[in-house]
């Protein structure tokens, strides 16, 4: 994985589908850190972040969908912050493989409607640690 590297943008809270309120991520997150998403179950995988939304600590996945690079801020966090659909919400992320992160980003991962099948190349965290060096030192 490159260096980790916090990435800051302000993005409107939109509504997508399901009620899902999502922010538009105005970057791809494989070619700014290098990294390939990680699977979040057999249809699913993104990248894992975590970082600030309005100065308030959160962590969570970047999903890929329609070609667009979404985050998820769920109900939970909106009330946090006080903020509804059409707020301009300031973020600063970065990447993590932390496995916590993954655990609550599959859990999230499940609001989302899925595609049919995630992608083949995405980082597998219920591999043996082993297997997973190897691929990070063969990605380099």
């Amino acid at each position: 994985m490159a260096a980790r590297k916090r990435i800051s943008f302000d993005a409107e809270l939109i509504e997508g589908h399901k009620g899902v309120t999502p922010v538009i991520v105005p970057f791809d997150p494989e070619a700014v850190w290098g990294q390939k998403p990680v699977r979040l179950d057999a249809r699913r995988d993104g990248w894992l972040v975590e970082g600030t939304i309005n100065r308030t600590r959160f962590d969570g996945y970047i999903g890929n969908r329609w070609g667009r690079f979404f985050l998820i801020v769920d109900a939970e966090l909106r009330e946090a912050l006080g903020v509804s659909v059409g707020d301009t919400l300031s973020l600063v992320i970065e990447s993590t493989l932390d496995r916590e992160v993954w655990e609550r980003a599959r859990v999230q991962a499940r609001i989302t409607t899925a595609p049919k099948k995630g992608r083949s190349d995405a980082i597998d965290l219920d591999a043996p640690p082993k297997s997973r060096a190897k691929r990070k030192r063969a990605a380099k």
